[in-house]
């Protein structure tokens, strides 16, 4: 009985390892990178912007130009020195530009912030512009900030 025992264990061991079978596949890992070249664009300026005490939210609204600088004069006394962003490569017939819907401009030290709008018109010299937004109560200090602008072509 043992030897009959011995024998069937075996030879299911043996039936096993014959019906045994092995797949196997051959995975691909592909990247594609494409190195992005440089191009400038000068600083977007705002001024000096000089706002009364206990000022409400308002908004400063930079146009094409500069001429086109308009601001709620309840909440603002006066903006000097501004200049628009202007960008040295791109031209009139580039598309393809992309940049953030909004960017936080912040000042060392000071909790509220700033909130700038960028437009471009690539048809104007290629240059940004847009809408600031100042908070209520805003503390006096240089606020800045900074985004990436790409141009896909």
């Amino acid at each position: 009985m043992r030897k009959y025992f011995l024998l069937s264990a075996v030879a299911l061991m043996a039936a096993t390892t014959a019906n045994a079978t092995t797949d196997y596949a051959e995975v691909t890992a592909k990247a594609t990178i494409e190195v992005a070249g440089t191009f400038s664009c000068s600083d977007m300026n705002f001024g000096t912007i000089v706002v009364k005490q206990q000022n409400a939210e308002t908004t400063i609204s930079y146009g094409e130009g500069l001429e086109n600088t308009r601001y709620d004069k309840t909440s603002i006394l006066s903006v000097t020195n501004v200049s628009n962003s202007l960008c040295s490569t791109l031209t009139t017939e580039d598309t393809g530009v992309s940049f953030p819907e909004s960017i936080e401009l912040t000042a060392n030290g000071k909790s509220t912030k700033l909130i700038y709008y960028p437009e471009m018109d690539i048809e104007y010299a290629p240059s940004f512009y847009g809408i600031l937004k100042i908070p209520a109560q805003v503390q006096a200090g240089e606020y800045t900030g900074s985004f990436t602008v790409t141009h896909t072509y």
